[in-house]
């Protein structure tokens, strides 16, 4: 296979007439110059260059090869000039997987922020819970994932992990209850109340809340099953029981309910956390949206919506 140096070499010989001047053109020697050439004529078994007066010029072959040395070049300088584009985030796709309640908060602005720094850069963005998320991450199809967790640790040596904040569930209760008049609720208060089961309430997020109920000594009666957390207020709003929604979800209060903490020994909280792999982690879309996702953490930051949580694993 012949190599790029030395046709660029050539290519800049057979432009100006002299090994001297091409020399000057591409801040080599001239030995250099010379010793690019007659190595390539040693590849390709043919005499390129001959003398010409006080300078050289190409033979047929030199010509020719030239010639295509020329088009090489100029792809080459596409090629690199298309990835610096894709490095700056002017060129390509940043492909990003969430769930859905971190979908609703903490992505829309922060996906602002990015293409206001990279107007054009295409932004890919699927819902997916923790399990697909992650296989989709270690399968390459997405560059980052915003993912919940329960103090498990997320595992894989080509994984970077960066902790957002830690989300607690609130309790969310009929504004007319006679729990609604307290600012913090005990769950065992709530023993005897009816609760909401919620279906997109799964894994890590469902056993955070059962250890909840079983550390408050009891395991709640569920009559009335929704599918998100949106609809779980309406019925709560009906009396149809009480529900515990972590604060992420709660950006949009339904006028018939009161939000309430819970006291701090039956706390159930999440992490959220962004994952991305070694490989893209330092290109800047990714750096980009991993720094505009924490400064969306530190907005929600507010009273009742929780802290951000720090690992020495996280920068």
């Amino acid at each position: 296979m012949l190599e790029m140096r030395r046709l660029q070499a050539l290519h800049a010989v057979v432009t100006t007439g002299s090994v001297k001047e091409a020399a000057a053109l591409l801040g080599f020697t001239p030995s250099a110059i010379s010793q690019h050439v007659t190595t390539l004529e040693a590849e390709t078994k043919t005499i390129l260059l001959e003398p010409a007066g006080r300078g050289v010029r190409p033979t047929a072959a030199g010509r020719m090869l030239a010639g295509h040395a020329a088009d090489l070049l100029d792809r080459m300088f596409e090629t690199e000039r298309a990835l610096m584009a894709l490095n700056a985030g002017e060129l390509g796709v940043l492909r990003l997987a969430t769930f859905a309640t971190a979908g609703g908060e903490l992505i829309p602005p922060a996906l602002a922020e990015v293409r206001r720094a990279m107007p054009k850069l295409e932004i890919d963005l699927r819902v997916a819970d923790r399990e697909d998320a992650m296989s989709l991450l270690r399968g390459g199809q997405v560059d980052a994932a915003v993912i919940e967790a329960h103090g498990d640790r997320i595992t894989g040596d080509s994984l970077v992990t960066f902790p957002l904040l830690i989300d607690p569930f609130r309790v969310v209760v009929p504004r007319d209850h006679h729990l609604a008049g307290r600012r913090v609720i005990p769950l065992e208060s709530a023993a005897n109340e009816s609760w909401i089961s919620i279906r997109c309430e799964i894994g890590c997020c469902r056993i955070a809340t059962s250890e909840a109920f079983r550390q408050a000594g009891y395991a709640p009666l569920r009559t009335v099953e929704a599918d998100e957390y949106w609809p779980a207020q309406g019925f709560v709003a009906a009396g149809l029981g009480l529900a515990l929604i972590p604060s992420l979800a709660l950006g949009v209060q339904h006028p018939g309910v009161a939000i309430r903490r819970i006291k701090q020994a039956d706390q159930p909280v999440r992490q959220v956390l962004a994952v991305t792999r070694t490989a893209v982690a330092s290109t800047l879309p990714v750096r980009t949206m991993i720094s505009a996702l924490r400064t969306q953490a530190d907005i929600h930051q507010l009273p009742g919506i929780g802290k951000r949580v720090h690992s020495p694993n996280s920068d």
